[in-house]
């Protein structure tokens, strides 16, 4: 199969593509290179059976002044895609975010691809007005699509909030959070490479949303103690009353990091199992082995 990626060169699209070119015919475009001037990126998409769609712009702000910047980047690149698509009526994947459901779930009361979506910032904006255009684009019958909104991804190559976790547990630093018994859903970068493939490849994902994890739902408290272990050193927990936490973190000014920590995340991933008969390949311990194997091994 012939299959196009955008963001190539990034965490996720860095581990798809050489994953993908094992049985797959695979080329790459820069998503700085698709304007109106350049013919070359629309021929890619002409040539092509699939395209997977991963450059964004991150999630790394929620100043309304970065609003335009990611409806440039993420709504209307994606748009412009999908209508180049739509031409020679190809697939495209388009890798969204589970972000879109808000910022916290209730415990036991996993997100559905069914619930009502909600912009809490100008990336989940974004990434909405994405989702919606695809979707617009796609009824017109020439297009058929598959939307795939992931939560946290971690693998080797992690950045962001889950190499800091993996920094405080190896430095051996007393945390705070030995009390969380929240739940949240993860998914290790090679569960989300196969259900990218899956898509690819079977039929059922046509016109379909999806979300994707490793099946397996952890707290806080949980995940750092599996990484401990993987680690071989000990889980330096300390229990703190979570009333205490939340206190802590406004006093210092970052709400959010007692959401993120101690707040529950889950996706219900039921519809895509029973849609395309999949389950993650991979467990979410072999998935943090393999980040810790990869993060002990790094050049430092």
């Amino acid at each position: 199969m012939k299959i196009l990626v955008t963001g190539a060169t990034g965490f996720i699209g860095s581990h798809l593509v050489p994953f993908l070119k094992n049985r797959h015919e695979v080329s790459t475009i820069n998503a700085r290179e698709i304007t109106a001037s350049n013919r070359e990126w629309r021929k890619q998409i002409d040539d092509c059976e699939v395209l997977v769609h991963l450059a964004g712009r991150a999630h790394i702000s929620s100043k309304a002044t970065d609003g335009e910047i990611y409806k440039t980047i993420n709504t209307d690149l994606t748009k412009t895609l999908a209508e180049q698509t739509a031409k020679n009526s190809r697939h495209m994947i388009f890798i969204s975010t589970s972000v879109i459901y808000g910022d916290q779930s209730k415990f036991g009361k996993p997100f559905s691809v069914d619930d009502e979506l909600i912009s809490t910032s100008p990336y989940a904006a974004s990434k909405v007005a994405a989702e919606d255009a695809l979707r617009e684009i796609g009824n017109e019958g020439r297009l058929t699509y598959t939307i795939i909104r992931p939560p946290l991804v971690y693998g080797p190559k992690v950045k962001a909030n889950f190499l800091s976790m993996l920094k405080w547990v190896k430095s051996g630093t007393p945390l705070p959070l030995g009390s969380a018994r929240n739940l949240r859903s993860l998914v290790g970068v090679r569960n989300l490479l196969d259900i990218i493939e899956t898509c690819a490849t079977n039929t059922a994902a046509k016109n379909q949303i999806f979300n994707v994890s490793d099946g397996h739902d952890v707290s806080t408290t949980e995940l750092l103690k599996a990484i401990a272990t993987s680690m071989d050193k000990p889980a330096r927990l300390v229990k703190v009353p979570l009333p205490i936490l939340r206190l802590g973190s406004q006093i210092i000014g970052k709400p959010r990091a007692y959401d993120g920590l101690c707040g529950s995340f889950q996706l219900d991933i039921s519809r895509t199992k029973q849609k395309l008969g999949w389950n993650p390949p991979f467990s979410l311990q072999s998935e943090i082995d393999a980040t810790v194997e990869w993060f002990q091994s790094r050049k430092k």
